[in-house]
This record gives structure tokens, sequence and C-alpha cells, in this order.
């Protein structure tokens, strides 16, 4: 409890303790000392023996102050806080329940003798019960008397200075702009809470004497409960457990003492968030108690109020830490969370930027450890402002998104980062599930010296902002110091912060949404030449997105010439990776040659002031190949673009690995007479249409059988009741697994138009040549890729008669002709000599536009005279194809004259009213 005083000229009854309070000027509040900070020791309220001081007003002005009440409780109080005192209970009044004393500073100073002397207390005259020293005090007040000290003063303008002036309330929008961030003397009145205190600002001017409720900024406390508040069993409401031992902590600190406050901001029910600081900078006992409370376990970070503090919350939050480590108080069941970065393998390592997503996420490729797979990473506790990527020409980014890329973009691609995983984040659910990297990521300065930190970088410039995570969110390792640095964002009103300011609208014009709107633009990049431009988006290694900011506009453009391999042909991986790594999201120049059907412009793409050219590239490391109708000696660098690529071919690069010189070359009218002449395959009809077209599957090493009995193993027990499982968004074009509804057998088949809703989607099956709208859930992913489209190009081959005119379906005696056509040929197997090949096959065969691959005769026998389109004119089903005729041998042709003449003299089929044939006939 209280110690015995030790000086040996004092009596019994003589004790020790800190001042803890000083409510006026005749009494103090001692407390017991203690080792332990954070024990609840015994304290004493002593009045001064014998004494009475002026009588403090109420500050709500229902009482005033007596005169020099307030300098009377001053000069005591600026005495004793905080101070270490001797004193001796000389009585007490039980009927009152106080106790009478006498206290000694330190120095030994009697503290009644020194307020009397003052004038600054009287000598209460009469009475019992009376101080030892009584004769003392009453010569004290003579002589202050005497003298016209204090309260005993003639001097009308000191007893006017001595009154406390009346203090005009202030809003506290007013006061916070008046004094924000800058420091201001204050004195502690009132502790309600271990983190809330009420003050009295003492500076200069019109702030002098107001009293405002402030909590400590950046922690929470245990609740000392509500004035009359009831429990749900109706008991009454208790503090929370420590709040006690947290508001004892606060008065023992702070009570009564001269600080300095820094105004932070003001919360929901304007109460003031402060910074409490020591009123003398030098003065090493001030006890920080934020950083106190949060040590000890009394109190916790509060992430709202701790991001709007000035030097951060870094002390509290190690503070915190430390408790929780410990365990203490209100940590005693603290079980720490489970780090999400468990499930990431590779931690910290460094990397080349590839790809700016947006102005937090970037993809980088790992240089450093043992994974190399390019990886998605979100910056982490920051936001930037977010995209639109609808391809509508109205749609709005956020404000300051493309700003926020820009800057990336500008600093980071290509360039070697240091990244330091912090957590990870699951979004979405069931098959749309994607687990979310976040880390820190550092950019070694140019200038050498300290990395910089990205996210920094960001949020002083105002282009992202601060997350404000929760309790135990895990965080950026660096997290203080990202809302230190959006705070130089928000006081230099840059980006998001500039409320005067609008931010820069950016309209994009997508030239490449149709083919007309294309084919308008394309004069002006012709006359153009050479445009800068910034590669966007890379979709294969020879077709990109490029953004003309000279002329505003955003095109699809394609290498001319060059292709790549497709989605899941072999290769295919490597050339998206190495356009990626060389020209994504970088500056580069182009010249448009031409536009093609789709809207995509071709042309040549060139880098470094043109020391790197895209389309060479490729070429030469056999990631790519020349379109087989690409006019080499009609395009400027057309003939070096074929020489790269015969070098590419002699080396055996990338592609061309498994080439090989053909061994006999021969002209095109050589091998065109040669193929009419003696080229002779054996086919079966799969599917017929009409208009004398038809698909056809070569018999001769068919691997019609293999895809079959594949398929069949990999899909054979899937469950078609439901969708496949994982993420399964077929786009046109795309090869899938298909069941068909005839033999509900699984087929490989190509997706022709858009899923819509639960509609059924539009299959073509690419083997067999017949289409059908499936369920969505009897379609699948071809999950092995010895049967893709890269390993085994599509079978069925669509097909027409050579030398014939077969009507059209929907023209007069078409579906007749049809009709036979089918009973003739369909599902049989024939000998098909190819008269003519389409030098560049559709790629969509299923469209009813698309030329045919192959002109055909079909006959019976391999060595047969008549083909099947002889019994296809004598029926009167068809007519012979003058200009086609002309490069066919001469006795073939004559054969289908004959059978014409004989349907047209016998009135069959199309000849049944005369002659149909026309001028060009």
């Amino acid at each position: 409890f209280f110690s015995r005083a030790r000086s040996c000229v004092m009596s019994t009854g003589w004790l020790r303790g800190i001042v803890k309070a000083v409510p006026s000027g005749d009494q103090v509040v001692v407390v017991a000392p203690s080792a332990n900070p954070i024990a609840i020791a015994p304290e004493k309220l002593i009045t001064l023996a014998s004494l009475v001081a002026p009588r403090l007003g109420r500050r709500d002005g229902q009482s005033k102050d007596e005169v020099f009440a307030f300098e009377s409780r001053e000069r005591l109080r600026r005495t004793l806080i905080g101070k270490t005192v001797t004193f001796r209970v000389e009585y007490k009044v039980d009927s009152i329940n106080r106790e009478f004393g006498v206290v000694f500073t330190e120095s030994g100073e009697n503290v009644s003798l020194s307020q009397v002397r003052a004038g600054l207390c009287k000598v209460k005259s009469g009475g019992s019960d009376r101080a030892s020293n009584v004769e003392e005090l009453e010569a004290a007040e003579q002589a202050a008397q005497a003298e016209g000290i204090g309260m005993w003063s003639k001097d009308p303008s000191v007893l006017a200075a001595a009154n406390r002036p009346p203090v005009q309330a202030i809003s506290g929008e007013t006061l916070l702009s008046t004094l924000k961030m800058k420091p201001t003397p204050a004195v502690v009145e009132f502790v309600l809470n271990g983190g809330t205190v009420k003050l009295m600002l003492t500076g200069d001017g019109m702030v002098h004497g107001q009293i405002i409720t402030a909590s400590i900024g950046g922690i929470k406390v245990p609740s000392m409960g509500r004035k009359g508040a009831k429990n749900e069993d109706g008991t009454e409401q208790g503090p929370e457990p420590f709040a006690t031992e947290a508001k004892n902590f606060t008065e023992l600190s702070l009570m009564h003492r001269d600080v300095r406050v820094i105004l932070e901001s003001l919360d929901r029910r304007d109460n003031f968030v402060v910074s409490i600081l020591p009123a003398d900078v030098n003065d090493a006992s001030f006890v920080n108690v934020g950083e106190a409370l949060c040590r000890h376990g009394l109190a916790q970070v509060h992430e709202s109020s701790a991001a709007a503090l000035i030097g951060g919350a870094m002390k509290l939050r190690a503070a915190e830490k430390a408790a929780k480590d410990q365990k203490l108080r209100l940590w005693h069941n603290y079980v720490p969370p489970v780090s999400t970065l468990n499930a990431v393998d590779l931690k910290n390592f460094t990397a080349k930027v590839i790809e700016v997503v947006s102005g937090d996420c970037v993809s980088v490729l790992p240089i450093s450890g043992s994974d190399n797979a390019e990886r998605r990473i979100n910056l982490s506790s920051i936001r930037a402002p977010r995209f639109s990527h609808s391809r509508n020409e109205n749609a709005q980014h956020e404000p300051w998104a493309v700003e926020s890329r820009s800057f990336l973009i500008s600093r980071l691609i290509g360039q070697t980062v240091e990244v330091s995983m912090d957590y990870t984040r699951k979004i979405g659910d069931g098959a749309n599930e994607r687990l979310l990297q976040f880390a820190t990521v550092k950019l070694q300065s140019k200038k050498g010296g300290e990395a910089l930190n990205v996210s920094e970088m960001l949020l002083i410039r105002g282009l992202a902002t601060a997350i404000r995570h929760r309790g135990e969110e895990e965080r950026a390792s660096n997290y203080d110091e990202l809302i230190v640095a959006e705070k130089k964002g928000i006081e230099s009103k840059k980006g998001v912060h500039s409320k005067n300011r609008d931010a820069p609208i950016h309209r994009h014009n997508d030239f490449s949404m149709n083919a007309h709107k294309a084919k308008t633009f394309l004069p002006f990049l012709q006359r153009a030449g050479k445009c800068t431009g910034l590669v966007e988006y890379v979709a294969t290694g020879h077709k990109l997105r490029v953004s003309i900011p000279k002329e505003g506009a955003v095109i699809a453009f394609c290498l001319a010439g060059v292709r790549c391999p497709q989605r899941d042909e072999p290769y295919a991986d490597q050339a998206l990776a190495f356009t990626r790594a060389k020209v994504l999201q970088r500056e580069v120049e182009i010249e448009v040659d031409s536009v093609d059907k789709n809207g995509t412009f071709l042309g040549s793409l060139t880098m470094n002031h043109g020391h790197f050219n895209l389309g060479e590239e490729l070429l030469r490391l056999g990631l790519g190949s020349l379109h087989p109708a690409f006019p080499v000696d009609r395009v400027q660098g057309g003939r070096a673009l074929a020489e790269i690529e015969a070098a590419a071919k002699e080396t055996k690069a990338g592609l061309w690995k498994d080439w090989t010189p053909p061994v006999v070359q021969v002209t095109e009218e050589e091998d065109s007479e040669a193929s009419i002449s003696s080229e002779f395959v054996q086919v079966g009809v799969t599917e017929v249409l009409g208009g004398g077209r038809f698909f056809v599957q070569k018999l001769d090493g068919s691997k019609v059988s293999f895809v079959t009995d594949k398929l069949a193993e990999l899909y054979d027990n899937e469950d078609t009741n439901r969708a496949a499982d994982g993420v399964f968004e077929p786009k046109v074009g795309d090869m899938v697994a298909a069941k068909f509804t005839g033999d509900d057998k699984w087929s490989r088949a190509i997706v022709t138009g858009k899923r819509v809703g639960d509609k059924p989607v539009p299959v073509f099956y690419c083997d067999f040549g017949n289409e059908e709208s499936l369920d969505f859930n009897r379609l699948r992913p071809l999950r092995d890729s010895s049967i893709t489209a890269g390993a085994i190009p599509p079978m069925a081959n669509l097909c027409a008669f050579s030398g014939l005119k077969v009507p059209s379906v929907d023209s007069e005696y078409g579906f007749q002709a049809a009709t036979f056509i089918g009973q003739t040929i369909a599902n049989n197997a024939f000998f098909a000599r190819i008269n003519a090949r389409e030098r560049y096959p559709t790629t969509k065969p299923w469209d009813e536009e698309s030329p045919v691959t192959f002109a055909l005769a079909l006959f019976q026998e391999k060595d047969s005279t008549e083909s099947v389109a002889v019994d296809i004119l004598r029926a009167g089903f068809a007519r012979v194809d003058a200009r086609a005729c002309r490069r066919l041998p001469s006795d073939f042709v004559q054969s289908l004259r004959d059978a014409q003449e004989f349907a047209r003299r016998s009135r069959l089929g199309m000849w049944e009213y005369g002659d149909v044939d026309s001028d060009e006939d």
C-alpha cells in the first residue's frame, strides 16, 4: 500500500504516494506507488487541512468560478501532478467521509503553506479539528493580506483578470479546420475510459478554454458501460473485462497533465480523434498511452482511426503484436490465424513484368526459383480505379483508371522487380472459384539505393487508395507505410483526391468492330504510313489489339502473311508467350497494308526504330509460317520473310522440327495434270447437302476409328444430365467432344454459334459433315492432345462434282436433285479422282457460302470409265458446267455431255419443259 516516509524528522503516520489528480486548489488525489503499471493501486483524496480554496464553477455556465479559483487549482496542479509526495492524514470528518491532511513535496515544501502565502487559499477559523501547523498558516495568511497578494488584492483589474473569461462554443468542424495537424497545448481534465478523455485547450485566441471530447487515435479499448443500460437479463450493465484497468492506466498517465494535442479528424459522434504528445518534447517520462495500452493487452488497434494517424500505426501494431504473442489480458484466448500463404510455393522471388492488367494487378514471369510459370499478382492492400471491359464505345472506366494503368506500364513493363507474397484470397463459388495472389512489388531505383515500393508510388500520386482491412485480416507487410503514402496523396490533392479537377475522359473508337467501319478507316492508316501505337492485348502469336493514340483509335491487327499455330496446336503457347514478352504494352510502329473481311487490319509491326520485326522473329524461331496465299514477290519485304522461313526449315526450328525437304518439285500445271490423270483416293460419303455439295472421308489411313475409340474411352462414363466439371465456356470455332443424338456416341465437333441461356448449342461434326443443336450438357472439352485439331485435322472434306451445275435446294428441281443424289451416294464408298482442289481450304465448312475443298469425279470401280456424275445428268438433275470442264480430260467431258443430251431429249428432270441452258452455257 502507501509506503512509509523514511525521513528521520517525520513521525509515525507519514506516507508516500504519487499525485494522480488535482481537483481543486485545496484537494489532491494520491495513489500508492506500484511496480506494476497495470495494477489498480489504493488511492486517497486528501483535502488540505484547515484550508479553503475558491470554488470552481461549472463550464456549462450554471455556476461561475469564484475569484482566483482557477489560478488556485492551476498552481497546485503544476506543482504536484505526477510527482511523488509525502503526506499525513491529520483528521477525518466522517459525516462527509473526507480526510484532511498535510502534503509535502520531495524538496520538503509544505504545499498548504505555499498556497496560503500565494493568496490562493484561506485558513478556516474555529472548529475542533485543525491542522497541526494552523498558527503558521494563519501567520502566512496575514502576510498575504498585508501584501495584497492573490485573492487579497484590492486592485479591481487584478481581480477581474483572475476570472476565466467566458468561452464561446465553436463547432467541431470549425475547430478541426483551424487546428488540424497543428500541435495545440491542452490539459487533460477528465478520463472517460481508457481511450477517451476530455481536454481543455489552452492555446491562444478563440480556441483557449474550449472543452472537447477526444478519442486517442488508433486504438479501441473495452467499454466502461453506459449509465442506466441494462443487460439482457435485466442486470445493470457494468464495465467490460479490463475496462477498469485501461481507464486507471490512462488516468495515471494523463489526468490533469499538460500535453500537446493534434486533432486528426472527427468521428461519427462528432468527437475528435487525436494524437496526444508531451508538452515538452524532451520529457522522457511521458507515456504514449495508445502504445502502452496495446503493449499491455488493454487495447487493440482500431483500423479506421489508425489510418488517420500522422505518423502511421506501425508502433501500435508492433505493441499489439507483442501482447498477442504473450496472450496478455484481452488476448488471453488469442489463436493466431492460419496464413493463406501456406498454399503458395514461391513466396519471395525476382520476376520480369510481362503485362499490367490494371492499376493494381500485373502479370510477371519469375526468373528465380523452380517455378517459372507466368503468374498474376495483385498489389497488396490497395485498390486502383476499375476498367470497363465492354467494347461499347460509350462504356466508361472509373475516373483515373487509365492513368493508373498507364503509370505502371511506363514504369514496370519489361522491368525486373522483387515480389514478396503477402496473402491470398478466394473469390467466386464452385466452378468459378479463383485464388488471387497478393504481394508487395518493389522496383529497383534507377539512381541506385533502396528499391521503390510500387504501391506507394501509386498512392502518393493519387492513382490508388489504401484498403481499410478488418481485424485479423491479412494485409501488406508495410501496410502502415501505405497509409502514410496515401495521406501524402490526399494532401497533394492528386488523382482520385483531386476534388476540383475532373479526371480526363478517354473515349476509344474501335474500328475493328465490323468490316465496314474498318474499311472506312483503312485509307487514313495507309496514307499515314508507319503509325505509333501501343499493344494492348495479344490474342495469338500473330494477332494483336493495338491502340493508336494519334488517331484516337483501337484496331485488331494481324501480321501480314505470317501465321502462328492456333490454340491447342503445337507451339501455339510458345508463340503466344514470345509475342507477349516482346511487344505487349510496349510502344510499336505498325504499317497497315489492307483489311480482311472481318475488319482485322493486316500489316507489319516493328519496334526499337525498326531493329525488331515481329514477323521476322516469329519465322526465325519457327513459331510461325508464311500463309500459302502470301504474295511473296508483290509485297515489300516478302522475299526476306520467305528466306527467313526457309532458313528456319533448314535448321528445323520450332514447328519445323519434323520437316523434310520435298524429293521432287514440279510446276503447278504439272501437278494439276498429274492429279487429274492419276490421283485416285478411296472415300466414303458421310453427308449430302443441297446444290451438289457433299462431305467425304478419306478411307485409306483413316483415323476415324482411333478418334471414336479415344472419345469413348474418355467420355462414355460422363453424366450428360449435368454440365462438365470446371470452367467450360466454348467459343465459336472451338473444337469439343459432342454426344450425337442419333447414336448416343461421342464425336468431335466445332461450335458454330454462341451459347444463349439454356438454348441448345449449334455444332458441326467435323469428321462427318453433319450439324445439329445440342443441349449444353452433351458437350465436353477435349482433354487429350492426341485428338485435337492440331494433332488430327477435321476428317470431313467438303466436296462437289467436277464439271456439274446442280440446282440449289430452294430452286426448281433442287429438292428432287438433292434427294436423287443422296440416294445415289450417301453412306457409300467410291474411288474419287481429284480434279481440282482449293489452295486455301475454308475454316467454316458448315457455312453455305464456303467454297468446296475438292472437285471430285466419283467412280464405283477404280478402272470404271463412267462416273456417278453421268447418272445424275441422265436423270436430268444437273447440267454440264462448261467453264469447269475446260481443264478436265476431253473423254470425261464428252461422257458428261452425252449424258446431258440423253436427259434433254428424253425430257427428264429439269428438261421436262424444254431447254434450260443459259447464254453462258
